[in-house]
């Protein structure tokens, strides 16, 4: 007689609380690495807005520069390829350039997440130097605001906290990177203030006005060869080279954005040289410190009325 079989049944696979836990916990460690190694895209719109966000972040972020130092800012337009990379990004630094307001009105309908940050918020504004004659510019402001220490530090609060809302899971570090950043900008500006401290009220002479909100820091006077963008007429130059030699100049400073061919004419005028100085150079602290010393030695060589320092 055939004796009938019950089917032999298998222990179910039991999951214990703790291995449980164990996998939570192992993805969510996963999950928080791959979003830390994930660098924050942000986009400026010039390089010494470039230093300070590399600064703060560190290997924390990716940085995206629009202008290079060679390209003129007043006439620069975003190439198609910059302003679809531009949508992409997570933060758009900018910092008052007309250009910008094209820009952040295309990555925005875009791409509606992007943070834009205005990096020179809470920056005092100058004047731009006026033309001596038809007064072109009246009314608009300097934008080469980052060309003063005690702006940079601005600018790099304003930064951070736009990094650290973010990604605030890095604040520690943001702030971190602020107070380092913060020091070393403090004590560049004491010591710009103290080289040039006895040439208070004394002019130096520039082809493009790009450095006013350094000679307002530290008590000087800029005196541009071109303004309002164009090339000064032959009646203007002639007033130039006169009022250079009054001041007893020697030196006419030109940046690499634009044709100096004017400042050789005033430089030739005055029996002086043209010297290079760059306002668009990413490491901004060394640049400053490089700019203070061109106009400091310039200064130390003229006395007014024409005649040369020691």
């Amino acid at each position: 007689m055939a004796t009938e079989m019950t089917p032999h049944k298998r222990p179910r696979p039991r999951c214990s609380l703790p291995a449980t836990i164990l996998l939570a916990g192992l993805l969510l460690l996963q999950a928080n690495v791959a979003a830390a190694a994930e660098k924050t895209r942000v986009f400026v719109t010039i390089p010494p807005q470039a230093f300070l966000v590399e600064r703060l972040g560190g290997e924390a972020v990716e940085v995206f520069v629009l202008t290079d130092k060679g390209q003129d800012p007043h006439t620069f337009e975003a190439t198609p390829r910059q302003a679809a990379a531009l949508a992409q990004a997570h933060l758009f630094f900018t910092v008052g350039l007309p250009f910008e307001q094209t820009l952040v009105a295309k990555a925005q309908a875009a791409n509606r997440a992007i943070a834009i940050h205005d990096s020179a918020r809470g920056i005092t504004r100058l004047p731009m130097l006026e033309d001596h004659d038809a007064h072109a510019g009246h009314g608009e402001t300097d934008p080469h605001l980052w060309l003063a220490p005690a702006n940079l530090r601005i600018m790099a609060k304003n930064m951070a906290a736009a990094l650290t809302a973010a990604r605030p899971g890095q604040r520690a570090l943001f702030q971190r990177n602020l107070a380092t950043l913060d020091m070393e900008l403090a004590g560049l500006d004491r010591r710009l203030a103290a080289d040039l401290a006895p040439h208070k009220g004394r002019a130096f002479h520039v082809f493009h006005p790009a450095f006013g909100y350094f000679a307002a820091a530290y008590g000087l006077t800029q005196k541009a060869v071109e303004t309002g963008g164009k090339s000064p007429s032959p009646r203007r130059l002639a007033e130039l080279v006169r009022q250079a030699k009054a001041d007893g100049a020697t030196v006419i400073f030109v940046q690499p954005q634009f044709d100096a061919k004017a400042a050789a004419t005033v430089a030739r005028g005055i029996g002086g040289s043209v010297v290079a100085i760059d306002p668009m150079a990413k490491e901004i602290i060394p640049n400053l410190a490089a700019i203070a010393t061109a106009i400091e030695q310039a200064l130390r060589q003229q006395t007014p009325g024409g005649g040369r320092g020691k």
